[in-house]
């Protein structure tokens, strides 16, 4: 049920530190267990125990507490927007970009040596990634951050940049520095993108399931990849482009300097 038709009344006021302090929690759920598991970032998809104990079991944990906060606080417009938003024809390609390719990755990995466990559990990972980021993030980040008198590419920026620094989080699972950083850039500049993907109909559905598509096709093209395949190529050429249009979109959202302020009063 979205917590959009619960109730028009709040029991917390939707605010960036009551949102800060939902992401906390969740770190501490996620990454906790993910690190109690016991395997590296880089292997956590190797098999189907590693992917259930790395991946799955930490994101379901931290999709429980986001539920149970939004039945508990009762925000509106964390999964649908109060009205529809422009959206320039051409602020479409970033998201479909992504889409096409997740799907081109997804040609380049082996299936063969995957077993049906190990198939299962990446689908859940993608699956909760898509639902847990997506609700955090483009969800009850971003729902905080327009409740006042920023302008909506303030909000985008500000919800993209927390997305990517995010990441950082990745240090204490094992993985090179680096890389990390290139992951928070990259991952910062995707935030746009899916903030485009729920801008586009105003729901917030359309950046799960693309987010969760490209994390699948992520977590399997890294276990095992085909050979030779020039399409993840092709699939990273336009993962590159469709972040530096998705760029160009939120400086022509800036500029605009649109509010989508959606205020809701506490319950008394």
């Amino acid at each position: 049920m979205s917590t959009d038709t619960l109730s028009t009344r709040a029991r917390v006021k939707p605010t960036v530190p009551i949102a800060f302090g939902v992401f906390v929690v969740y770190c501490v759920l996620f990454i906790g267990l993910m690190k109690s598991s016991g395997y590296t970032y880089d292997h956590i998809f190797d098999t189907a125990e590693s992917t259930n104990r790395g991946a799955v079991l930490p994101l379901l944990a931290g999709t429980v507490w986001l539920i149970l906060f939004l039945v508990y606080a009762r925000w509106d417009h964390v999964f649908t927007d109060p009205r529809r938003l422009p959206m320039r024809f051409w602020f479409w390609i970033p998201p479909v970009l992504i889409l096409v390719a997740a799907l081109l990755r997804f040609t380049g990995v082996s299936w063969g040596p995957f077993t049906s466990a190990h198939l299962t559990a990446i689908l859940a990972a993608g699956v909760l990634v898509g639902f847990a980021e997506e609700t955090l993030f483009r969800g009850i980040i971003l729902r905080a951050l327009r409740n006042g008198t920023r302008h909506e590419g303030a909000v985008v920026l500000y919800s993209s940049l927390w997305f990517g620094f995010f990441h950082l989080t990745n240090l204490i699972n094992g993985s090179p520095v680096n890389a990390v950083l290139n992951q928070c850039l990259q991952a910062s500049a995707f935030g746009i993108v899916l903030y485009l993907a729920r801008r586009a109909r105003g729901l917030l559905v359309a950046a799960m399931v693309i987010h969760a598509l490209w994390d699948m096709s992520t977590f399997a093209y890294g276990v095992h990849a085909t050979d030779g395949s020039v399409l993840p190529l092709v699939s990273f050429a336009l993962s590159i482009v469709a972040n530096l249009v998705a760029i160009v979109a939120l400086i022509v959202i800036w500029r605009r300097r649109e509010t989508v302020a959606t205020p809701v009063r506490a319950q008394d």
